[in-house]
């Protein structure tokens, strides 16, 4: 969510101005993420301040048409997300400079560096209900891309620049991932819109609990063990990329009573969290490749790490355990 495109003063007040919006009194970039330009607003009225949100995309979502209509069945289902402001026209997007832009409420909260076994059971709640409340609309999203012709085109592309090492884990782990999406079986576990990033820095807490959750443009139609496992890799791993037990089974029990997991669910979730892993380890390789000058990437070696844990030791799931 850090800046890429610059933001003027004066582009700000003409954009403030088609949301009947005044009182600006400052503005400054967000600092975490890599992919659109993000920017905290202050206005000032009626003795109070109010902080807004504008992201300026910088490349088209992956949820596509979805996002804005996804966001408000959300925000209608009590989820705490972050509603889209809609401007004097009626309009869910605007523009700066012919950048398209969508305007939300700044939420309270901040973001975890060390989770404990409460915020793994507000992630693993939160992601239920979510998987609940937007299951009705999965008919009109778009499929999860990063699939197995997703992952073998990137793992070729990024190969030539990795060390020899780190080649064997990435074939040995393409194998492995590749079969298990092959199956039918794999392909018929339930599945419905999956948030597809529920990272660390998507989400904020205050001391009362889970205060936001964030960043729904890569959205998607997917199996929804797999967005459980991409939050587990993040929110449970340790850091020799294997995940803490606790923490992991906290996450799943939350998640378990909201929406309850079915067996085969359990049985393929140490693969998915395998194919989680590999999925953002060649993300972040391939944007190594693709960095900016400003180096705007992420360190993939953390989840090179995290995919040579699942190698090592798959997570043993005992469903017993869920209750």
């Amino acid at each position: 969510m850090t800046a890429i495109t610059p933001l003027t003063e004066n582009d700000l007040e003409a954009l403030l101005s088609r949301y009947s919006l005044t009182g600006l009194q400052r503005f400054w970039p967000a600092t975490n993420g890599i992919e659109n330009s993000n920017y905290f607003i202050r206005l000032a009225g009626d003795g109070e301040c109010q902080e807004l949100v504008l992201t300026m995309l910088e490349r088209p979502p992956h949820a596509g048409d979805l996002l804005v209509p996804l966001l408000d069945h959300c925000d209608a289902a009590g989820l705490p997300i972050a509603r889209v402001v809609r401007n004097r026209f009626g309009d869910a997007n605007d523009e700066i400079n012919g950048k398209p832009t969508i305007l939300s409420p700044r939420l309270c909260g901040q973001h975890i560096l060390n989770p404990t076994l409460r915020h793994c059971e507000s992630v693993g709640q939160f992601l239920a209900r979510f998987h609940l409340v937007a299951k009705p609309m999965a008919v009109e999203a778009p499929v999860y891309p990063r699939d197995t012709r997703w992952l073998a085109r990137t793992a070729e592309a990024v190969q030539p620049n990795a060390r020899f090492a780190d080649g064997e884990l990435l074939n040995a782990a393409l194998t492995t991932v590749t079969s298990l999406l092959d199956r039918s079986d794999a392909a018929n576990l339930p599945h419905g819109i999956i948030h597809g990033d529920l990272f660390r820095d998507n989400v904020l807490f205050t001391e009362r609990g889970l205060s936001g959750v964030l960043d729904f443009h890569h959205a998607a139609a997917g199996s929804w063990i797999y967005d459980v496992a991409v939050a587990a890799n993040d929110w449970c791993s340790v850091g020799d990329g294997t995940l803490d037990s606790e923490r992991v089974m906290s996450l799943l029990r939350s998640y378990h009573r909201v929406r309850p997991l079915q067996l085969p669910e359990l049985w393929f979730f140490p693969v998915f969290a395998l194919y989680a892993a590999l999925v953002f380890w060649l993300s972040r390789l391939e944007g190594l490749r693709s960095a900016d000058e400003r180096g705007r990437t992420k360190n993939p070696d953390e989840f090179r790490r995290i995919v040579q844990g699942h190698m090592n030791r798959f997570f043993y799931l005992d469903p017993r355990l869920l209750h």
